[in-house]
């Protein structure tokens, strides 16, 4: 839509305020403070949301791996050969076997169901967060263990170490778990599987007695309070797997594309098993937060469109006041689209400008949220972000530039829905009937 030199004028004109019409103009400038406020919160919100998805995506490919691979039937058995070929792949960081299971962990009059999850020793000191927060750098570990300091605020007083574990049955468990348990570095825990075993005394249940070795903290409740890691071979012992594992763990590199890898690591494993991601694997967890992502934007959606509309009320009041100046407008030969293309200007700049400013605001707060949440706090005393309700750190946030994009232009085109009618109805004004008013 083209505007002529004219038109661009006048209407900038009329939308400067004069003593008869400055309500007119304070009603526009309010419209305008509401489009920007609706885009700068949605903004901040929608990179606080993004912030959210890409830090425990991160957590948990770190913990999990992208990529598992797991047998048809009965297990799968993790030869050197097909651990080669997935670790020759072009993005593939590492394939890691492990053996995983749930059981039934019991401390004096406690039990919990977990699930055990065996590894190599090699393999599992070189994972990390899990290695990093029991035997990592002490900045490492003072992360992770800033954001697992349990209920009373207090750190286990020995979190153990790595170096023993693969000697003997030895486990290592989260910070969460240790607390609902009760244990700490030394203590034994005995662990029951579901797998039977003939016995003289007839069929029982398979267990062994671990001591605990070291207490890591990942910094998500569900991996701290539920997973118990042991060597693999004692792991295969207790679930009856001979020596196969359930599962290999792919490790891809950041920049690599995942379905490439899934394809290629889909061909190296032929008919021995299936390949899966961790979308599949936590489809629950990911759904609930589309749907929260979703209801916020719908939500805040709505504050934009309310402040847009309220254009339609300054513009049908302007073309009220400016009846005389269309009437001689049209008198002068200016025809109905111009007229129309006038009033709408006046709407698109109101929302551009809302809309711009809006932007500003949004990112510039989503960019220094954290500073902003930690100000907030030491000033006024509140607790904005519970580090250990939410087990991060800091406030993520994670700005995604076509996401802003189109939330300017959505804001930008409920403005130019809303000038519709009232330069419709300046448009279709009649110059007699105009001057006659007046």
């Amino acid at each position: 839509m083209a505007f002529a030199a004219v038109e661009r004028l006048i209407a900038f004109r009329y939308l400067r305020a004069q003593r008869e019409e400055g309500f007119i103009s304070v009603i526009a400038g309010f419209s305008l403070a509401g489009i920007a406020l609706g885009v700068g919160t949605l903004i901040v919100v929608m990179a606080v949301m993004n912030g959210f998805r890409i830090e425990m995506l991160r957590q948990m490919s770190a913990i999990s791996g992208q990529l598992g691979v797991q047998g048809n039937r009965g297990g799968l058995e993790a030869t050197p050969d097909l651990l080669a070929r997935l670790r020759a792949i072009p993005g593939v960081v590492s394939a890691t076997p492990s053996a995983e299971g749930q059981v039934i962990a019991v401390a004096g009059d406690k039990v919990r169901g977990v699930i055990l999850r065996g590894m190599r020793p090699d393999d599992f000191r070189a994972r990390l967060p899990l290695s990093a927060a029991i035997d990592g750098p002490p900045a490492v570990r003072d992360r992770y263990r800033n954001l697992c300091r349990g209920d009373s605020g207090d750190e286990p007083s020995d979190w153990g170490s790595l170096k023993g574990f693969g000697d003997q049955f030895t486990v290592v468990i989260g910070r969460r778990l240790a607390d609902l348990m009760g244990l700490k570095v030394g203590d034994r825990l005995q662990l029951v599987s579901p797998v039977s075993v003939a016995t003289p005394l007839g069929v029982m249940p398979r267990s062994g007695s671990a001591r605990v070795s070291a207490i890591f903290c990942a910094g998500m409740y569900d991996y701290d309070a539920n997973f118990v890691y042991a060597p693999l071979v004692d792991v295969q012992r207790l679930l009856d797997l001979g020596n196969k594992v359930t599962t290999i763990e792919i490790f891809v590199d950041e920049t690599a594309p995942l379905a490439k890898v899934r394809r290629e690591v889909t061909q190296a494993v032929g008919l021995q098993g299936w390949v899966f991601d961790w979308l599949q694997a936590n489809t629950g967890f990911f759904s609930a937060i589309a749907a929260q992502t979703n209801v916020m934007f719908l939500v805040l959606t709505m504050i934009v469109l309310v402040a847009a509309f309220n254009i339609v009320s300054s513009l049908v009041m302007l073309v009220r006041t400016k009846t005389a100046d269309i009437a001689i407008l049209r008198t002068m030969g200016a025809t109905r689209g111009a007229i129309m293309r006038l009033f709408l200007l006046d709407g698109l700049t109101i929302g551009g400008l809302g809309a711009l400013i809006g932007v500003v605001l949004g990112l510039a707060f989503a960019d220094n949220i954290e500073a902003i949440r930690q100000w907030l706090q030491h000033t006024f005393g509140l607790v904005l972000f519970d580090e250990t309700l939410y087990l991060l750190a800091e406030m993520p946030s994670h700005i995604e530039w076509q996401e802003v994009l189109g939330i300017a232009l959505m804001a930008v085109f409920f403005a130019l829905v809303a000038s519709l009618y009232p330069a419709a109805r300046a448009a279709r004004l009649d110059p007699v009937e105009g001057l006659r008013r007046e």
